[in-house]
């Protein structure tokens, strides 16, 4: 029978190092490797990211010594590091709190499946015990799917949930967002993922021609860069909003959108806005931007921060009494008769590539980029006068012109905290 193998406790000065050491590493990581500052997101999912291979490499290297003194290291590494990080998502606008519990349950249960593999590899009293735990640990992190359990902890609920009620949407659109570019007979062909965001928050009635009968059972209305309008269409358009219609009216004047389809096929949408008789007839103008670039606004919807992104936004210009432009240029809000309308002068920011992220989750809380068919959503609800929480989980963003370098240094107070005390008992222990 092989000998036990002999274990010792970690000296305390020891475990303060390998805290500060630990939090450093977790804290650096997110911030030079992921970048955390340009991500934008006053959020601690991207140091939980780095997380399991810092808690698997912490596991390998106190094996040899007890039990005790291994999980006070965990323990005080993951506190350590969870302290720096809520300082600093605190100090960019976020609440960190419920996060950073789930994130430390996570991390724990993470650090103690590693702990339990490379214990049973060391007491298997085989040369390459160790090893084989090392590499089965490795491809727990590299295989996908892996890690689905430690996700689903550390990331909480990411996925849009059912709301009481979906007051009824009129929608017409140029948009490939319904069915896909190629159309509803593509098998490949899918709805946009704006467009069952939009699902989520409305009852959406697609509309093909605009008259008084398709226009009549519904008091709120998305017009999203449509074809050209008949003379007839825009008359009825026009009736409806001065009785009462609440329209939200995305034009644009320079379409980016990419589009596989060749050129003079119908299915392509239009590349400028086609409704300038009727802005005009409302004593409104859309002006191109100067220059093509991406454009991101900080939007406040309710208690919720939100972020838009655009793609060279236009912008308005009022000479009528009917509508005013606000503080941002490519907004303009009209009162027609009894009805409003708010027009936006972009709408590529439904073209998911702008907000969501690749993949087939890419529109989940948790991987998002931008908030654009939520705060779509908010727009019509104010315009329908209701006022409710979005089906998607809202993401803190981080606030403009928050204060990085100070942000920093409260995130290296617990890190100096830690490294002082285990100087300070290494001192301690020489006299």
């Amino acid at each position: 029978m092989p000998p036990r193998p002999r274990v010792r406790a970690i000296p305390r000065r020891w475990l303060l190092a390998g805290a500060a050491a630990y939090a450093s590493a977790e804290l650096g990581s997110g911030l030079l490797l992921g970048r955390f500052f340009d991500w934008g997101r006053a959020e601690a999912l991207l140091f939980f990211a780095f997380r399991p291979w810092l808690l698997v490499a912490a596991a390998l290297l106190v094996r040899r010594f007890d039990s005790g003194s291994r999980a006070a290291c965990y323990a005080l590494a993951l506190l350590t590091a969870g302290l720096s990080e809520s300082l600093l998502l605190v100090a960019m606008g976020g609440a960190p709190w419920p996060e950073m519990l789930r994130g430390w349950a996570a991390g724990g249960a993470l650090v103690l499946g590693a702990d339990l593999l490379f214990q049973l590899g060391r007491r298997s009293g085989h040369r390459a015990g160790t090893p084989v735990a090392a590499l089965l640990a490795a491809l727990m992190l590299l295989v996908p799917g892996a890690l689905r359990p430690y996700e689903a902890l550390a990331l909480g609920p990411t996925a849009s949930r059912p709301v009481a009620a979906r007051p009824s949407l009129l929608l017409m659109t140029g948009l490939p967002i319904l069915w896909g570019e190629t159309g509803p007979f593509d098998p490949a062909s899918r709805p946009a993922a704006a467009y069952r965001a939009l699902q989520h928050e409305f009852a959406v009635r697609p509309l093909d021609f605009l008259d008084g009968n398709s226009l009549s059972p519904s008091g709120l209305m998305l017009l999203a860069q449509p074809r050209a309008l008949a003379p007839t269409e825009l008359v009825a358009l026009d009736h409806w909003a001065r009785q009462g219609g609440r329209i939200l009216i995305l034009a644009d004047p320079d379409l980016v959108r990419p589009t596989a389809l060749p050129a003079g096929d119908l299915r392509r949408p239009p590349p400028v806005s086609l409704l300038s008789p009727l802005l005009a007839h409302w004593g409104l103008r859309l002006e191109p931007a100067p220059e093509r670039r991406l454009a991101l606004e900080m939007l406040r919807d309710g208690r919720h921060l939100r972020r838009l992104a655009m793609a060279a936004p236009g912008r308005f210009l009022a000479s009528g009494g009917q509508c005013r432009t606000g503080p941002r240029d490519f907004l303009a809000l009209c009162r027609i008769g009894r009805g409003r309308a708010l027009l936006v002068a972009d709408s590529d920011l439904l073209h998911d590539r702008l907000w969501a992220a690749p993949g087939p989750r890419g529109a989940e809380r948790h991987a998002r980029l931008a908030d654009n068919p939520l705060i779509v959503a908010g727009w019509l609800d104010r315009l329908g006068g209701r006022h409710r929480e979005r089906a998607a989980p809202p993401v803190r963003w981080q606030s403009p012109g928050a204060a990085r370098a100070e942000a920093l240094l409260l995130a290296l107070l617990p890190i100096l905290a830690a490294s002082v005390g285990a100087i300070g008992l290494a001192r301690f222990r020489r006299r």
